[in-house]
């Protein structure tokens, strides 16, 4: 039997490892609010800052509000930038919406196209933006499925992408498969690479999950489960 002594020696240990315990998970619970704010931040001012500079260095050229302090003349001159940035994508859209921009674009795009390597940049990013604008709500992704990877018995998640049919796709055509979507499989926990692959629609299963849940199941690492509601516990 431990003697009072003991007693009293565990006691006092135990509310010791429980701080040591509470403190440890603010610590992790901090580090997890931090980081995703921390990155959106640094991100957001790594984009401001390249799409800026040449704000800086034009109005070093040509000695523009030189004689505001160094720190307010740079962020003036970024948020001017800014501004003829936006301003420009907008003139661009407008030019869309006329024919003679229309053609004007049109005769700048096959331009493009006749230059080695810049052509094949060009036309690349030209049928992303293509598919993500024609695609239903701007998204390219149409439906969240359920594919059997990497072996018989495991399952992976995946977003559909388009249709195969014999008529529109040559891949369709040489597999002599007439009923086969393309399904692009995103890594996890970063979404943006991942593996293409043309399956067969009755190896799929088509889910009711939205994009937007699956994308958060696969950046959690399958910790937060579409339909569940993040509830704060008590610390122990």
């Amino acid at each position: 039997m431990p003697n009072k002594a003991e007693l009293n020696k565990t006691d006092k240990k135990a509310p010791s490892k429980k701080h040591f315990q509470f403190f440890r998970n603010m610590i992790v619970t901090g580090i997890l609010v931090a980081v995703p704010i921390v990155l959106s931040l640094w991100v957001a001012w790594y984009l401001y800052s390249r799409l800026t500079g040449w704000g800086l260095t034009l109005a070093d050229t040509l000695g523009l509000m030189s004689g505001l302090p160094p720190f307010w003349r740079t962020q003036i001159i970024r948020v001017l930038a800014l501004i003829a940035i936006l301003a420009f994508l907008f003139f661009l859209g407008l030019l869309m919406k006329v024919t003679i921009g229309r053609k004007v674009i049109a005769k700048a795009q096959a331009l493009l196209l006749k230059v080695p390597l810049v052509n094949f940049i060009y036309s690349t990013c030209k049928q992303i933006g293509d598919t993500i604008m024609s695609s239903k709500s701007g998204n390219m992704f149409r439906q969240v499925v359920l594919i059997e990877y990497p072996r018989k018995g495991c399952y992976a998640i995946g977003f559909m992408t388009n249709e195969n049919t014999s008529e529109n796709s040559e891949v369709a055509r040489r597999l002599e498969k007439g009923d086969l979507i393309s399904v692009f499989m995103p890594t996890t926990p970063n979404p943006t690479s991942g593996f293409l692959m043309f399956i067969p629609r009755d190896e799929c299963i088509m889910l009711d999950m939205s994009v937007s849940d699956a994308m958060r199941l696969i950046v959690s690492c399958g910790a937060i489960l579409p339909g569940s509601e993040e509830q704060d516990g008590d610390v122990e």
